[in-house]
């Protein structure tokens, strides 16, 4: 098509022409309209392009002027501030470089030049600058409409005119290809669909500088990942990153070598490759690359994002078939191992993830398989979930590296590209959402364009007729009114457990029955309609509920945030929650339910919040078929967006009122000077209305083209924008003539200057010639030249023979300087012959006198001394001579010398190397005696030093335990004293209460709570669940919230801390706090796991028990506690296990068992963790019962048998008897020191993926069975501090079997062959470091969650091998 655009050579400044008397409905706009003006109408195509100027403003006559001007390749129409774009569906030479300059350089675009979207790009630019507001384009029209195409070309021109100086422009513009591949799709409407809104702002300084930009993205259509229409495609990105990976990518990602990407993927809904229109597209894998490479923060991240977008692919190609009851199971292992290979995760872990579910029954974790409809669920959220994650992460990327740098951004011009009107044979809640948007964008349009306008008519008292519109409030309100309208109740409807797609429709049917714009669909019970603005839409309810959750299933999530791939670990992990302020109480998240709908809305409602900020621009594209053809036009669809869109009520206004408006003041202010300068002073004395109707007059308005109001005066379109242009063309006829009458002045000025400096320049060249200088000469020529003097004829021969005077002092200089440099030559050197022939040169050049008598002088010389040295020469021969005979005799007497001195040498060299070497030995052993001594003193300073901080160490931590239990024995005996009963535990009550935070020294009234808490049932509807790598979390069954906290914690916690505001902390002392603490029954409850009966075997005085015990274990104890407390001597492994009581306060039991028989179980010993300031410890009992089970520091010393401590870094731990320490400040339960039973050393703790990495110390075992006793009298003979030493006499060292890795269980395990049934961290095999792997005296494996088998045999004893159990339970899983 041949261009429509002149060239911009061609445009000058016209005066404007006379405005047209006719009213705007009498007027043609034919070519032989001379009242138009000629720039504006002139080869601009066919028909009218200000629709305002139609003789009518029947659908016909709009219908008519559109198909008119699309035909001739006029594809944009202006209607006042809106703009008509159609579709030609095919390229037009509209957007050239010399087209964009053409309007960048107008200063009235919108007047001077056609139609176009960079009319209306520079209409925002120039009105932000003009009038201080930020301004926003709003673009709209049916899906296909062509709105991506034209918010491009939009951001093009304020790119180009708003050049930042730096490449920022650049990375805006390349956001296009990026946003368009990995938002855009094929639909069939469109072949390039945006399937999602964005509003992106381009932000300016004060300057109207572009300082940078950012992007806002609404709704992505996650649906389309996993599923679409028939003749639909996926979206663009999937379909470029398969075919364009390279043959190394193809490689690394495990793509087979010759396969055809495209087609294997069943995502990409392809029967063949060539069903791919790649023209369509709008960048190929090359241009994508290049894209991402201008964005710096995304161009390190490409090989991650594309690992991201192929484990997306291949999880399209994951299916399941049914086992059993349906239970689901993976069809191709090779599928599942290539998504796990590109989201570096374990195989295992993720078929489990999907296949699977951790839930708790009862007291026990069980995995429940997933059916194979549940699994396709679950992989489809995986695959909707890390495209939408990544589209979102790389809009964020996009954003920081287009942020705002440099000058504080003042204004902002932003393009709303959000979803064209969508109605498909089957629509669900995208389209709804969708849909939605469209109307609350129509309501802003109907506002700005009807609403405003009538509102300032009746404001100002200005009559226009019967003016109306249509207004889609009534139909905007049915979506989005609160808590009734639909998107509130199905919100609501998402809460309930029991809730429903079925339900939710019958609630919006019963709700808005009789509702204008709503009506239900008599044949198909499950769908409703809705009558929106273009017409009416069909939706189906089915889904609906499950899309606005969008569920994910948390096992997936931990899987994604403990995988190897960095951007995977940033993709799922969600933001780190705002740090509480000093003093306050930890918070907690909350539980209320936010669906997809209910982000939505707000997003929509902070665009609209926005948008009524800005001072708005309209662009409404409309399709020109619906076959996506181009040259094709069909009345039908053109007709249909004219009525809908309200461009044809826009009109009426437009041709019926006055859009234009401007205050009395301001409209004198800028026109009052446009008739002449006298004007001003002419209409000084009227009043404001009277003197505008006279500039107005001056002006030459005609009245039907005006009308005054109150305090505006108000203009018919287009007259304001021609009284602007005559401004305009008055400002520049001024300023022309002032620039004239400066230059003029300037011009005189500078010709009397040039020749004031010629004479002189002249002046200066000839006294310059009349002497030798040649330097001097050249620069007054130089200087001449520069002023002109050669410019006229006297002076350029004055010129001219300066210079040949020039020439001729050069030559002679240069012979001068020859001859002058040979005679410094000739004096330097020592030739009489060289120096006469260079003198008499230098002479024949007049050369310098002084150099003349230097070089006579200096040939005299040399003269003179050619005869001495003829002389001297005669008189050395002779001394020659009689030197020889002389030199011969001296020689033979030295050589005599020399012998006898290097004798004399050779004997003092031989004594003197004795005396060093004497000297050297002696200074080595002072030297090793000084750091013997020196080492002695540190090494007895470094463990005087150890002593002094284990000293101290043990004394805060003994301080703390002390303090700890004084208190809670206070509080304890204080409500013993006051007859305050609970129907939990007391000492149960204090240990939660301090769990949830109170202070026993003030809160004691609120203890109740504590109480409440233990007495209280789980809430309902909140799963316990495990993730993948072992950690407890809690789902709601409903919402799929994510609680990492009990729930219960989190109600009775902020009920203590509501209570604490109140001020009930104190105790009544008559026995209640307010009356909330109660007496609980005598006989309370407990909770937990129910223990094996108190007592037990310990204590009882039955032989046969002995006996069993006695050949069990080896020994000949008479006393139980010493059978159980003494190492065993047997080699026959004992059998034991351990039982692990769970609590929710944090802490844990642990109970002992002893298999006596193959039927029966022996209770031995229980345990309980005590938290310290610097570690913990447990404390060992025989007696399960609360009230007799003894701490380190209880008063029943018959009941406790020790103690295991560890440090801070859960590293080293020490077994202790009920002895007392050295320093005395553990004063245990004997008055004689302690005994150290078990020292464990951890290299690496066990839960890291290299554990087993340990040393363990046990004392050996004397002839008579008994235990070498370690009893450390100070710090340095503690088990630690001699393990360090190497001193381990006495001792036995052991060391764990090397663990190796397992994939499966996705963890180093031992291959273990005792009584494990479980894969674990905490299996266990012990044997001497020293001696055979096979003897081993300690093995612990996994055969329940909750019970763990442990053997044991000589050196261990039960209670040795009950704490190194605890040890390794608190080493591996932290807390209990």
């Amino acid at each position: 098509a041949p261009c429509l655009w002149r060239s911009t050579a061609a445009r000058k400044p016209r005066r404007a022409p006379p405005l047209c008397q006719d009213p705007p409905s009498a007027h043609s706009c034919a070519p032989g309209c001379s009242a138009m003006p000629k720039a504006a109408y002139e080869d601009w195509g066919p028909g009218c392009s200000e629709l305002s100027s139609l003789k009518s403003a029947t659908d016909k006559a709009l219908l008519d002027n559109t198909e008119e001007r699309y035909k001739a390749g006029n594809i944009y129409t202006r209607s006042g501030r809106l703009l008509l774009a159609v579709n030609p569906y095919k390229k037009l030479p509209l957007y050239t470089d010399e087209t964009l300059q053409a309007y960048k350089s107008s200063l009235a675009p919108q007047v001077e030049l056609p139609p176009h979207v960079y009319a209306v790009a520079a209409s925002a630019h120039s009105g932000m600058l003009q009038n201080s507001m930020s301004q926003s384009v709003i673009i709209s029209g049916e899906s296909g409409a062509g709105k991506t195409e034209t918010a491009k070309i939009l951001l093009e021109y304020l790119a180009e005119v708003s050049c930042s100086g730096s490449d920022l422009h650049k990375r805006v513009l390349k956001t296009n290809p990026i946003m368009e591949s990995f938002g855009c799709a094929k639909t069939v409407w469109n072949n390039n669909s945006s399937r999602f809104g964005k509003f992106l702002t381009l932000q300016f300084s004060a300057s109207g500088r572009m300082q940078g930009a950012f992007m806002k993205t609404y709704l992505l259509e996650k649906s389309r990942i996993t599923s679409q229409l028939p003749g639909e495609q996926n979206y663009h990105v999937l379909y470029t990153v398969a075919k364009g990976l390279s043959s190394a990518q193809r490689t690394e990602f495990g793509l087979p070598k010759g396969s055809d990407a495209v087609e294997s993927f069943k995502l990409l809904n392809l029967k063949k490759a060539g069903d791919v229109k790649w023209a369509d597209f709008p960048c190929d894998f090359k241009e994508l690359t290049e894209a991402f490479a201008v964005i710096p923060s995304l161009n390190d991240k490409q090989s991650s994002c594309w690992r991201v977008i192929m484990a997306v692919l291949y999880l399209g190609n994951l299916s399941f078939t049914g086992q059993g009851e349906d239970d689901a199971k993976v069809k191709d292992p090779a599928v599942v191992a290539a998504v796990a290979r590109l989201l570096s995760c374990e195989t295992a872990q993720l078929e489990k993830a999907i296949c699977t579910q951790n839930m708790k029954a009862g007291l026990d974790w069980i995995s429940k398989p997933n059916t194979v409809a549940y699994a396709s669920d679950v992989k489809n959220a995986l695959t909707k979930a890390l495209y939408s994650r990544l589209f979102d992460y790389i809009v964020e990327m996009v954003n920081v590296s287009l942020e705002k740098s440099g000058d504080e951004m003042r204004y902002f011009i932003g393009a709303v590209d959000i979803f064209g009107f969508e109605c498909f044979p089957t629509n669900s809640l995208e389209q709804l959402c969708i849909n939605f948007a469209n109307e609350k964008l129509q309501k802003m349009f109907t506002q700005a364009v009807f609403e405003s306008v009538l509102s300032e008519y009746q404001k100002e008292g200005i009559d226009v007729g019967d003016i109306t519109y249509e207004d889609n409030k009534l139909l905007v309100e049915l979506i989005d009114k609160p808590a009734t309208g639909i998107l509130s109740l199905l919100a609501e409807e998402c809460f309930f457990p029991s809730g429903s797609d079925a339900s939710w429709l019958q609630k919006i049917k019963s709700q808005h029955a009789k509702h204008a714009n709503f009506s239900e669909e008599r044949l198909d019970r499950t769908a409703f309609t809705i009558s929106h603005y273009p017409g009416k839409v069909t939706y189906q309810s089915t889904g609906f509920l499950e899309k606005n959750k969008d569920p994910l299933s948390q096992d997936l999530v931990v899987l994604m945030q403990f995988s190897d791939n960095e951007l995977l670990k940033e993709l799922f992990t969600e933001p780190a929650d705002v740090a509480p302020a000093a003093g306050d109480r930890k918070k907690f998240k909350s539980t209320k339910f936010k669906g997809v709908t209910d982000t939505f809305s707000a997003q929509l409602t902070d665009l609209v919040g926005t948008l009524d900020k800005c001072d708005l621009h309209f662009v409404r594209c409309f399709k020109s078929n619906d076959q996506k053809k181009p040259d094709l036009v069909e009345d039908a669809v053109i007709t249909r967006q004219l009525n809908t869109s309200g461009v044809l009520d826009a009109l009426r206004v437009a041709r019926t009122g006055f859009p234009d408006r401007m205050p009395f003041d301001e409209f004198c202010g800028n026109f009052l000077v446009v008739p002449g300068l006298g004007t001003k002073a002419e209409l000084a004395g009227k009043a404001p209305k009277d003197r505008v109707l006279a500039l107005l007059q001056k002006l030459g308005v005609p009245g039907q083209k005006f009308r005054c109001g109150k305090a505006r005066v108000f203009f018919a379109s287009g007259v304001l924008e021609g009284l602007r242009t005559r401004r305009l063309e008055m400002q520049a006829k001024v300023a022309v003539a002032i620039q004239a009458a400066g230059r003029g002045h300037i011009a005189r000025k500078a010709a009397r200057q040039l020749r004031r400096v010629r004479e002189e320049a002249l002046q200066a060249m000839l006294s310059a010639a009349a002497q030798e200088d040649v330097e001097a000469l050249q620069a007054a020529i130089a200087d001449a030249r520069a002023a002109g003097v050669h410019r006229y004829a006297a002076g350029e021969a004055s010129v001219a023979g300066a210079e040949e005077r020039v020439a001729a002092l050069v030559a002679e200089l240069r012979a001068r300087r020859e001859a002058e440099g040979a005679l410094e030559k000739a004096i330097g050197a020592a030739d009489i012959a060289e120096l006469e022939v260079a003198l008499q040169r230098a002479a024949g050049c007049k050369s310098d006198r002084a150099l003349l008598e230097r070089g006579e002088r200096r040939l005299a010389t040399l003269k003179e001394e050619e005869k001495r040295r003829k002389e001297e020469e005669a008189r050395l021969a002779e001394i020659k001579r009689k030197n020889v005979a002389a030199a011969a005799e001296a020689e033979k007497k030295v050589a005599e010398e020399r012998r006898k001195r290097e004798a004399e040498m050779a004997s003092r060299d031989a004594a003197l190397v004795k005396q060093q070497t004497e000297a050297k030995l002696r200074q080595k052993e002072e030297l090793i005696k000084q750091q013997s001594r020196i080492q002695e003193e540190a090494e007895t300073a470094d463990a005087e030093s150890i002593r002094r901080s284990v000293a101290e160490e043990e004394e805060a931590t003994q301080r703390a335990i002390e303090e700890e239990e004084v208190l809670r024995k206070q509080v304890l005996q204080e409500l013993e004293a006051d007859g305050v009963r609970f129907r939990s535990g007391t000492e149960d009550v204090l240990e939660y209460a301090v769990y949830l935070g109170m202070d026993l020294r003030e809160d004691v009234g609120l203890l109740w709570i504590a109480d409440q808490a233990l007495q209280a049932d789980d809430p309902e509807g909140w799963d316990q669940c495990e993730s993948p790598n072992g950690d407890l979390y809690y789902m709601h069954e409903v919402t799929k919230q994510v609680l990492w906290q009990h729930p219960l914690d989190y109600q009775y916690q902020q009920l203590y801390l509501e209570e604490k505001k109140k001020g009930q902390g104190k105790l009544d002392r008559r026995g209640s706090s307010n009356g909330a603490v109660v007496a609980p029954p005598k006989h309370g409850g407990s909770r937990g796991i129910d223990a094996p009966p108190a007592g037990g075997p310990v204590g009882s005085s039955d032989d046969a028990l002995r006996r069993v015990l006695q050949q069990l274990l080896g020994t000949s104890h008479t006393e139980l506690k010493r059978l159980l407390t003494e190492p065993a001597t047997c080699r026959v492994p004992v059998r034991c296990f351990v039982i692990r009581h769970k609590s929710r306060m944090g802490g844990a039991r642990f109970d002992f068992f002893m298999s006596i028989s193959k039927t029966d179980d022996m209770y031995c010993f229980t345990a309980k963790k005590w938290s310290v300031s610097k570690g913990c410890y447990y404390s060992i009992a025989l007696d399960q019962d609360d009230a007799k089970r003894a701490k380190a520091s209880s008063s029943m010393p018959e009941s406790y048998v020790g103690k295991v401590r560890s440090d801070r870094k859960a590293q080293e731990y020490t077994l202790y008897d009920d002895g007392a320490s050295f320093d005395g400040k553990d004063k245990g339960g004997k008055s004689e020191l302690r005994c150290e039973l078990l020292h464990v050393n951890f290299s690496n703790s066990l839960r890291n993926r290299n554990p087993g990495a340990m040393t363990v110390v046990v004392p050996e075992v004397d002839s008579e069975g008994g235990m070498v006793p370690a009893r450390p009298k100070d710090a340095a003979g503690q088990l630690n501090e001699r393990l360090k030493r190497g001193d381990l006499g006495g001792l036995m060292e052991l060391k764990n079997r090397e663990p190796k890795w397992n994939p499966t269980s996705n963890m180093y395990q031992l291959d273990f062959h005792g009584r494990a049934t479980l894969a674990s961290c905490k299996n266990i095999q012990l044997h001497p470091k020293h001696g055979e792997q096979a003897d081993v005296s300690f093995l612990m494996g996994k055969v329940e969650e909750n019970k763990f088998n442990v053997d044991f045999k000589a050196p261990f004893s039960a209670l040795q091998a009950f704490a190194f159990a605890l040890i390794v339970f608190d080493n591996s899983s932290g807390s209990f």
